[in-house]
């Protein structure tokens, strides 16, 4: 039959630890990336909480500094009429009527345009 080696206790140990580690191994990695994709996994979701809190306040900012501005616009426009009695620019309305005139050219520009092209209809 077979010749069996006899083998001592500290190259046993040492053989029965080599042996654990060897199987070990590929648990202990894997262990190690499943934490690792987790803790980058959730590292990226605090980075993209953060950006959306960013250009929320962000929104906010320019909100409140767009209301502010339409609110000083508005008192200024109110204390030119108050302290005038009439528009606070003629010049504004002549400026309106130039640009409503402008529009309506080329509204008809692109209407003539568009039967020239043979594409009657109008665009919503």
């Amino acid at each position: 039959m077979g010749e069996w080696t006899l083998i001592s206790y500290p190259q046993a140990g040492a053989y029965a630890a080599i042996m654990a580690a060897v199987l070990g191994v590929p648990q202990m990695l894997s262990s190690y990336f499943d934490l690792r994709a987790r803790r980058l996994a959730e590292e990226r979701q605090e980075e993209r909480r953060l950006e959306e809190r960013r250009q929320d306040e962000e929104r906010r900012r320019y909100d409140a500094e767009a209301a502010e501005r339409r609110h000083q616009e508005m008192m200024t426009l109110l204390a030119a009429v108050l302290s005038n009695g009439r528009s606070p620019d003629n010049g504004r309305s002549e400026l309106i009527r130039t640009l409503q005139q402008t529009i309506e050219e080329l509204r008809a520009e692109n209407e003539r345009l568009r039967q020239q092209n043979g594409n009657g209809s109008p665009d919503p």
